[in-house]
């Protein structure tokens, strides 16, 4: 009899936590969201269960389908950060440290596949004195499905371009953003320093399955 309740507190406990809200790895804390533009946040939760997000002040609501897909849109957001966002269902989850910026897809063959830390002697230089914390990239292992399309990617990550954490990002993404940066930084009427410039862009390297922001 013991052994038949242990089995059935098991299957309950993992039923309980499967049907709580659930995001895709892409929304998760440092990502950047692109400004001044509506934006959608999706994931999944238990059929029909009602599903609030809050933003800056703001919330949204929403209900699962029948098959536990949901999604919100967020109204327009000004370049800046860093946010927070608790999304609350029959579990609350707080994604921190979000900006809002330009957002672009960098695709290309590979070119875009070549990282920072294959060229190491080449840019030893610039991985040293990488201090842009409002570049981030998005890294996802290279994989493929020829079958369907996916609901989610492989355990993923949001990186800044910090130091040594430069290394994994594509060389190209990674000098297109700084360009970008430097003049927005160069361009501002406002008094910033480098951290602190209303300047954030990301870069998808489609190819590489990378996803590069600042």
């Amino acid at each position: 009899m013991k052994k038949i309740i242990i089995v059935l507190l098991a299957l309950y406990s993992f039923a309980d936590v499967h049907t709580q809200v659930r995001l895709p790895q892409i929304i998760r804390d440092s990502m950047v969201l692109q400004r001044d533009e509506n934006v959608n946040l999706w994931g999944w939760a238990s059929a029909n269960e009602r599903v609030s997000v809050r933003l800056n002040g703001k919330s949204y609501k929403t209900t699962a389908d029948k098959e536990g897909n949901w999604t919100v849109q967020l109204r327009p957001t000004k370049a800046g950060g860093p946010y927070s966002i608790d999304i609350m269902a029959s579990n609350k989850i707080t994604i921190r440290d979000i900006l809002f910026g330009d957002v672009w897809f960098c695709s290309g063959q590979s070119n875009m596949v070549h990282q920072m830390n294959i060229h190491d002697v080449t840019y030893a230089k610039d991985i040293a004195e990488a201090n842009y914390p409002q570049i981030r990239q998005f890294w996802i292992p290279t994989s493929a499905d020829l079958q369907s399309p996916r609901k989610d990617l492989p355990a993923a990550y949001w990186k800044a371009a910090i130091g040594d954490e430069v290394r994994p990002f594509s060389a190209v993404a990674y000098f297109f953003a700084k360009k970008l940066f430097e003049q927005s930084y160069q361009n501002t009427d406002q008094l910033c320093d480098r951290r602190h410039c209303n300047a954030r862009i990301a870069l998808h390297n489609i190819l590489a399955g990378k996803i590069t922001a600042l």
